[in-house]
């Protein structure tokens, strides 16, 4: 097999990591824990949640693995919406069913607070926007893809995408009112990489409820009026987060809502 030269570095050496696609992953070891990472390492994909999901069908040994990409043609997020995905940092976890302890429901929730972690050790001020977004000055940063795989009503297992924009200097209109991208570069992106998985996996076998105290701190929503749409519409003032990751809303009235999916946005009091 050929090996490309990719654009991460291995740590404290000046060697360029090497696209390692799937069947032959590179392996990422981790210090505090005796287990290890396969990694597939791809110059470019279509999209990274939708190889992982391929690859965890055909996996036989249950292990855990990353897909990470230079590059993702189609790369999307919610709803279906498509995900600019050129010059950032793009990977995929994924897990097969049973292989964590943390609630399937708070992985998303899991995720946003390990990125938002791994982005304030480098010194950005992140905050975390429910349910799937991390933002720096207002403007989004990153999202978070999870989704569950299933075979004949059986849940098989989870992966969780992340993108993070990282050293892009242009957005194509109209991503450039809303998007925004940490100045750095390839080194910058190694070292997220690196603390994303180091706290998404002490997350995932952690406890809840320091993940959702961890996020309630670091929302830009909760105790802010908001207005939510898509499975539910109306209004009211963001209360916090309920055991699941779901947003708690009071209404003008003093109705209490849990919110568990749909979008939300930050209103304008004047």
């Amino acid at each position: 097999m050929k090996w490309n030269r990719g654009k991460f570095q291995i740590k404290k050496r000046n060697i360029p990591m090497q696209h390692t696609p799937y069947p032959n992953p590179s392996i990422l070891y981790d210090r505090e824990r005796a287990e290890e990472t396969a990694l597939y390492y791809y110059e470019e994909l279509p999209s990274t949640n939708q190889t992982a999901k391929e690859i965890l069908l055909s996996e036989e040994n249950g292990r855990r693995f990353i897909v990470l990409a230079d590059r993702q043609s189609a790369g999307r997020g919610r709803l279906g919406r498509r995900f600019y995905s050129e010059g950032g940092l793009y990977f995929t976890y994924a897990f097969p069913h049973g292989s964590f302890s943390l609630p399937p429901e708070l992985l998303t929730t899991a995720a946003a607070a390990a990125v938002c972690r791994a982005i304030a050790d480098e010194g950005f001020p992140a905050e975390i926007k429910w349910v799937n977004d991390i933002l720096l000055n207002g403007k989004k940063i990153c999202g978070i893809l999870a989704e569950a795989l299933s075979k004949e009503n059986a849940v098989l297992g989870y992966v969780v995408g992340i993108g993070i924009n990282i050293g892009i200097s242009d957005f194509p209109e109209p991503l450039s009112e809303t998007a925004a991208s940490l100045s750095g570069d390839f080194l910058l992106k190694s070292r997220i990489f690196r603390r994303v998985r180091r706290y998404f996996t002490q997350t995932l076998n952690g406890s809840p409820q320091k993940i959702l105290d961890y996020c309630t701190k670091k929302s830009c929503v909760i105790g802010k009026p908001i207005r939510y749409f898509g499975a539910r519409e109306g209004c009211g003032i963001a209360q916090g987060l309920d055991k699941n990751g779901g947003l708690i809303v009071k209404k003008g009235n003093g109705e209490i809502l849990h919110l568990t999916g749909g979008e939300i946005s930050v209103r304008t009091q004047g």
